[in-house]
């Protein structure tokens, strides 16, 4: 962290001990008065003679039990203040982002503009993406006209292989393109911790994007968006050279705007391991920025302990005492 970090991050945890400064300058001012023996006796003594007739030594003088105290005492506030410019560990914290996976297992997911086909190249990413994550926790959802919960929060990556191969387009009792339906569950799944929601299809309709607009009051939701296909215009060009293709293009600007509208990214499919690197590094983003906010602060007023047990040492010594 650099120093304008640290300086940015300076606080107190416990600023109310700073009123115990106020008493303890009152008393040493006082203290510093009767100290001045020049000021006692000038009433009495004339000054040209007062002068010869005081003796050094006076608590007035640097070191003195009077002028540590002054250092001392303001220490002891400080600390029991409790400065803190960075966050501890907290105990409740889990290892790794949570991760909630849905699935468009409408009917143009069937197409084959990818290889081979727009679900097989989806689950492929999907599992590339676990492989990258190891054992973080990660739930799977299905949706189409309706949503579905496949599996779980489950850290255990043989389960959600099992469970994503037997996904299958027209498994659903429910046709049709309804990404907002597993808001709910993702929301249940992601609970209070928070995490991510990586939606993988190719479109979005209007109803969707409005839905996914009340995710923005829920910071501790990531929503990520990955679209799977061509659009029209690669599809074009396919065809121009012979690649005919019988797939719906991909909605790349409803799910842009379903993204948008979720407060999260949109990530197009790439036929290298481009996508999958951007997407765990998104992940993982938003876990440290969530992480962070939940981390308790560190109590650096432990740090004083040692110079005022030090200076506290000097009481010891014969004669050394401060008549209040």
């Amino acid at each position: 962290m650099t120093d304008l970090a640290l300086i940015s991050n300076l606080h107190f945890l416990r600023p109310a001990w700073f009123l115990l400064l106020i008493p303890f300058a009152v008393i040493s001012y006082l203290q510093w008065r009767s100290g001045d023996l020049g000021r006692q006796w000038q009433a009495v003594i004339a000054p040209h003679l007062l002068p010869q007739m005081m003796v050094s030594g006076s608590q007035r003088q640097l070191f003195s039990p009077l002028w540590v105290s002054i250092v001392v005492i303001p220490l002891l506030v400080v600390a029991l203040a409790g400065p803190s410019w960075t966050r501890g560990e907290s105990p409740f914290a889990v290892d790794a982002a949570s991760l909630v996976i849905a699935v468009d297992l409408s009917e143009s997911m069937g197409g084959r503009d990818l290889q081979p086909d727009r679900l097989q190249r989806g689950r492929s990413k999907i599992l590339e993406l676990t492989h990258a994550r190891g054992d973080a926790y990660t739930a799977l959802v299905a949706y189409a006209g309706s949503g579905h919960t496949v599996l779980p929060l489950s850290n255990d990556a043989n389960i959600l292989l099992h469970y994503l191969d037997a996904l299958q387009i027209g498994m659903l009792p429910k046709r049709g393109k309804s990404p907002e339906s597993i808001l709910p569950m993702a929301r249940d799944l992601l609970g209070e911790g928070g995490g991510t929601l990586l939606i993988v299809g190719d479109g979005a309709p209007e109803p969707s994007i409005e839905a996914f607009r009340t995710l923005r009051d829920e910071p501790g939701i990531q929503v990520i968006v990955w679209g799977m296909g061509k659009t029209q215009d690669e599809l074009d060009k396919d065809a121009a050279r012979g690649l005919k293709s019988s797939a719906l293009p991909l909605q790349e600007s409803g799910l842009i705007a379903l993204a948008d509208a979720g407060g999260g990214v949109y990530r197009r499919v790439s036929g290298d391991d481009e996508d999958v690197s951007q997407i765990h590094r998104q992940i993982d983003q938003h876990f440290e920025l969530s992480e962070d906010s939940s981390r308790p602060w560190v109590d650096g007023g432990y740090y004083f302990v040692g110079p005022v047990m030090l200076l506290f040492l000097l009481w010891f010594r014969k004669g050394w005492a401060l008549r209040w």
